[in-house]
């Protein structure tokens, strides 16, 4: 590699062995900001000891009947309903550092791996845990075998079905908006009661979020020139997630406390570090396994926003 001719990619290794005088600062991945740990806030976060997690569905009771004097109680059962298994994957990645590399890194550049293999395991867990969301219409499945955004879901008790899928898949406005907003008030229990949960946010990529913000901080409804007063006005808090793959696709969710959805941390990152000893290179890899999914859809309201 000539000193003060193009550097490529193909030179890179070689600043292990060659200490480059020009070379002021490594500019890399680590170096630039990171997006905060968003999807835990959409998951309920739980540790696992086992190689996997069984969700058992039951609807509880029937109402009570009116009974005359002297008459006898009638007795009920609890009706096991669908099961959910969760199994935990293994995920890992590693890097080595030669013998000779280690002994001469005058320009640290080793000590950058271990923060690089950080942040890519970071942004493993982001994609990870974002693959469930962007899977709800056509992978990732409830207890009853449907996709969690559905409109055929059943209930345990006297039969029928309910959705929180929205018809036709209106995009984001402010009448389908509120159309959510009703239908998700809407919901209903396993045995098919009243089960108005609180809404709280809206989750969305980043090409909603200036919509967003029209519809859910204007005080005045933004598709009117009456001046009419917005019902949307601070009902939702957007959230705006970049690992997000769908751009108009738009979800209305429960507290993560009020929904069915799981991530299970089987074995959180962990990270070791070895010797080979025919080469004496130096070995670190990190490994985590955990598992995610939804036993339950409600507590959200989906559309993909793609108007069929």
């Amino acid at each position: 590699m000539a000193i003060g001719g193009t550097f490529s990619r193909a030179d890179f290794p070689k600043l292990y062995a060659q200490r480059l005088a020009f070379l002021d600062k490594l500019i890399g991945p680590n170096d630039w900001p990171e997006v905060e740990k968003q999807w835990e806030s959409l998951f309920n976060v739980e540790t696992s000891g086992k190689m996997r997690e069984e969700h058992l569905m039951y609807g509880g009771f029937g109402s009570f009947n009116l009974l005359e004097e002297n008459e006898a109680v009638q007795y009920d059962q609890i009706v096991e309903g669908p099961k959910k298994t969760y199994t935990h994957a293994l995920y890992g990645l590693g890097f080595q550092i030669g013998y000779l590399a280690a002994k001469h890194d005058l320009d640290g550049l080793i000590k950058k791996h271990a923060p690089e293999l950080g942040r890519s395991c970071r942004m493993t867990i982001q994609t990870l845990a974002a693959s469930f969301w962007n899977g709800i219409f056509d992978t990732q499945k409830t207890a009853d075998g449907l996709y969690y955004a559905s409109a055929s879901h059943t209930y345990l008790r006297g039969g029928g079905t309910w959705s929180n899928a929205a018809t036709l898949n209106p995009v984001l406005g402010h009448s389908s908006l509120e159309t959510g907003l009703v239908a998700f008030q809407n919901q209903k229990d396993l045995m098919g009661n009243p089960m108005p949960l609180p809404y709280e946010k809206l989750l969305i990529a980043n090409a909603l979020e200036p919509l967003a913000h029209e519809l859910l901080k204007s005080g005045m409804r933004h598709d009117t020139t009456t001046h009419a007063n917005s019902f949307l006005t601070g009902k939702l808090t957007p959230m705006v997630w970049p690992f997000l793959t769908t751009s108009t696709m738009w979800v209305i969710l429960a507290p993560k406390q009020y929904t069915k959805i799981y991530w299970y941390w089987n074995i959180k990152p962990e990270t070791d570090h070895g010797f080979d000893f025919d080469t004496s290179a130096a070995k670190t890899k990190t490994l985590f396994a955990s598992c995610f999914g939804a036993t339950d859809a409600r507590g959200s309201y989906c559309s993909s926003g793609a108007g069929s």
